[in-house]
């Protein structure tokens, strides 16, 4: 293994192809990147961005003393802080560190900072505006050069020594004047800062609004997870950007250049293999019998594809009919229902649901778990357990029910008093999140919630009360030809409910072919999840940088039936 990576290494650029080795004892070697951070300030959520982007070669510790010792953070190439305050103490380490030839990156740094970073404070916030990479810069090259939404605030700094890699603009979309990312040299070393918090703008971004969790937003009826999306919360004239991931591929741009005068940094590619796009196929089963499910099912199935059924009614479905498509290769799992509790959804009635279906789904076909779902009408309870408002509480009740993915924001905005506030329809859909990636949650204390968020972006209720089935297929086709031809990548998610499948056969069918003309597969749920644990578990060991020769060892512990890509 370590052989062949080092054969790939010597001609670059080039991806590498590595198998995995399980169950192997790496030496004690420190990996290139310490992250600073606690959950405090969405610090921890930093973790989630690095392995999004494939930077898996890192080591998390509390930015305590300890942890904070000259000697301790030469041991590696990169220091991550996550916002936190910091004594003077700590603020002389990292000078130290940073002085002697270390590299460092801050999210929304502590203004004791601001001599190493190369900037001073004059005073004030922006929130909720844009930031504007400049693209001529190291760090911003190949990224977009249109003003990007983020949320949250960013602190107001003149530089005094660094460059401005990107700029801040206000929420009306003129320049405020004021840098928002900023690189400086400081002695062997050099500092990137990102003047807001970087992680904070992502969850926010793919989440939503936290002040309105557990609130009636948008008049469709039912708390829903899309509720968190009103008010302007959405730009509708960035969905096409993934505006979120761009942010986050200037951070990775960021450990790419810091590390060229120390050693390459491997990171592992956003999807299997070498695609660009990967297309998941799911449906709500609602009250629907097998019977009604097996035209759908033969379709999807001779063109190649797999698809994920949630079930709510275990009654009309037998076992045998669910062995046969599973052993196919197709998902079953659960539909839960509190549609009777759906303009105010509560945690404890919720889990009941959950575990009750968990429940039938064993008692009935011997599935021992849900490990995807949607609920019935979206419901998204806002609040937790002891009543304080969260809008993560319902990815909570799913992790604490061994829920691994979850498919419940979706793109229908119909009928909605704000009206079509997540965008437009057909070609130029995009993605209202900001992102066309897979990302865990986290909570409103910034704390990652071990449940992965897939947004729902081509959804049929959307296009079937227009019946525009043409715009149904383009949604789809904008999302991958964006994927596969500007670097706009999108894990695209299409449902298509059995019981409206009247109208959805048709541009389904085209969607399907479309898939196959383009070389990209079409998962189940599940498949995806799989994919994704094994990715986020695989970890880079014994790296060493010799002779321009970059060794290491790729280990994981989740096999997956697709190859896991090394850059």
């Amino acid at each position: 293994m370590k052989n062949l990576c080092n054969i790939f290494l010597t001609v670059l650029p080039i991806v590498i192809f590595a198998n995995m080795l399980p169950g192997c004892a790496p030496a004690k070697v420190y990996p290139p990147i310490l992250v600073l951070a606690t959950d405090d300030h969405f610090g921890s959520f930093a973790a989630e961005i690095l392995k999004t982007e494939g930077y898996n070669a890192f080591r998390m510790e509390p930015p305590e003393p300890e942890n904070m010792r000259p000697d301790f953070l030469k041991k590696f190439d990169i220091v991550i802080l996550g916002q936190a305050s910091i004594s003077d103490t700590q603020k002389e380490s990292l000078e130290q560190y940073v002085d002697r030839g270390g590299n460092l990156i801050v999210f929304r740094p502590d203004k004791k900072l601001g001599g190493i970073l190369g900037i001073t404070p004059t005073g004030g916030t922006l929130s909720q505006g844009y930031i504007t990479i400049d693209t001529a810069s190291e760090a911003g090259k190949g990224l977009l050069s249109q003003p990007l939404p983020f949320y949250g605030e960013a602190d107001g700094y003149a530089l005094q020594g660094a460059a401005s890699v990107a700029a801040l603009y206000a929420d009306t979309g003129e320049p405020s004047g004021l840098p928002a990312v900023v690189l400086h040299q400081y002695g062997k070393g050099a500092c990137l800062a990102f003047l807001y918090n970087l992680p904070q703008s992502i969850v926010y971004s793919r989440q939503g609004n936290p002040a309105h969790a557990g609130k009636e937003m948008d008049g469709i009826l039912g708390l829903r997870a899309m509720d968190l999306f009103t008010g302007g919360w959405v730009k509708p004239e960035k969905n096409t950007l993934n505006h979120a991931d761009e942010q986050m591929r200037l951070l990775s741009n960021g450990i790419a250049l810091l590390s060229r005068k120390t050693r390459p940094i491997p990171r592992l590619w956003y999807f299997p293999d070498t695609l660009k796009c990967l297309v998941t196929l799911n449906n709500d089963g609602e009250d629907s019998k097998e019977e009604a499910f097996e035209p759908q099912f033969a379709d999807v199935h001779a063109k190649g594809a797999k698809m994920t059924l949630y079930i709510k009614e275990t009654d009309l479905v037998t076992r045998e009919w669910v062995n046969k498509w599973t052993d196919r290769g197709f998902e079953i799992s659960g539909h839960p229902d509190d549609t009777r509790q759906a303009e105010n959804p509560d945690w404890n009635t919720m889990d009941s649901v959950y575990k009750d279906l968990q429940n039938k789904l064993r008692l009935q076909y011997g599935i021992s778990a849900m490990h995807t779902v949607v609920n019935h009408w979206f419901v998204w309870p806002g609040k937790l357990a002891g009543g304080e408002p969260d809008f993560a509480a319902q990815a909570r009740i799913e992790e604490n029910n061994g829920i691994r993915l979850d498919c419940n924001y979706a793109h229908y905005d119909n009928g909605s008093t704000h009206g079509a506030f997540l965008g437009e329809r057909g070609l130029n859909q995009g993605n209202y999140n900001g992102s066309g990636l897979v990302m865990k949650y986290a909570d409103a204390k910034g704390k990652p919630v071990n449940v992965y968020q897939q947004l729902n972006n081509v959804y049929d209720q959307q296009y079937m009360e227009h019946q525009d089935q043409d715009g149904f297929f383009n949604a789809f086709r904008g999302l991958v030809d964006r994927s596969l031809e500007n670097g706009i990548y999108s894990f695209v998610c299409v449902k298509a409910h059995n019981n409206e499948y009247f109208f959805s056969k048709i541009p389904l069918m085209k969607m399907l072919d479309y898939a196959n003309a383009r070389d990209i597969p079409v998962w189940t749920e599940l498949k995806l999840l799989q994919f994704l644990q094994a990715r986020d578990e695989t970890a880079f060991k014994n790296l060493t940088w010799k002779n321009n020769r970059l060794s290491f060892e790729i280990h994981s512990t989740q096999p997956h039936d697709n190859g896991i890509t090394c850059m």
